[in-house]
């Protein structure tokens, strides 16, 4: 792999501890030895190659974006790409190169319930966990943010940079967007300790598409297991 991106990890350090020890050793797989900047509530470390820079504001919606532009400025790649601890990824994602002016969105991907029948689902949704782009486009952007809301963005307006609703209603620029596809799919879990109140209410409905079993990851009822392993 050519080392010219950064995954930015962002944890509340709110998922079990064996599930994260499990998505850890996934992880250091997947991004073969490219940095990784980790921001997160406690003190942690993920590999060789990692550093930590513990989160200096509440937990919000807004907090996470905040977070990944502090470590945007503190990586020193060309690119970055954001890791979440509820969601898994293969190698094949790092490797991605949207162009400098675009935000790269992957959206091979689906989303697995940790209540209800363990079953995927895939909506046709850019997530925040599914984006990898220019380094400096991202601090671009979010700078923008945060410039225009410098207590942090309300959180009935904060989401993924590039969507248009979101940036229409933060008045700030539209940033195009590139859509890309891996043959393997990043898998994004939906559970409690999460920041969106849908899923804390178990409210959040399934994708259009459904099914069981996915490559590479398999059945969906035994990744949920590992979710909750103790």
């Amino acid at each position: 792999m050519n080392h010219d991106i950064t995954a930015i990890f962002l944890t509340q350090n709110e998922v079990p501890d064996k599930w994260m020890e499990f998505h850890n050793k996934c992880l250091l797989e997947a991004v073969d030895n490219s940095p990784i900047i980790i921001m997160s509530r406690k003190p942690m470390t993920i590999g060789s190659n990692s550093i930590n820079i513990l989160q200096d504001k509440p937990k919000s919606l807004s907090n996470i974006y905040w977070q990944l532009l502090r470590a945007c400025k503190e990586a020193t790649t060309d690119y970055i790409a954001v890791v979440e601890d509820d969601t898994l990824y293969s190698k094949e994602h790092f490797q991605y190169r949207p162009a400098k002016n675009k935000i790269g969105y992957n959206m091979n991907h689906w989303s697995l319930f940790t209540w209800g029948e363990p079953i995927y689902s895939w909506r046709n949704r850019r997530g925040n966990y599914s984006m990898l782009a220019y380094r400096k486009l991202v601090i671009e952007a979010l700078e923008e943010r945060f410039a225009k809301y410098p207590n942090g963005t309300p959180d009935n307006i904060t989401g993924e940079i590039g969507r248009g609703m979101v940036e229409r209603n933060m008045g700030i620029t539209l940033r195009e967007v590139e859509e890309f596809e891996t043959t393997v799919a990043i898998i994004n879990f939906n559970h409690a300790n999460a920041s969106d109140t849908l899923q804390l209410r178990q409210r959040k409905s399934l994708g259009e598409i459904r099914c069981y079993d996915v490559p590479h990851w398999r059945k969906a009822k035994d990744l949920v297991k590992k979710f909750y392993e103790i």
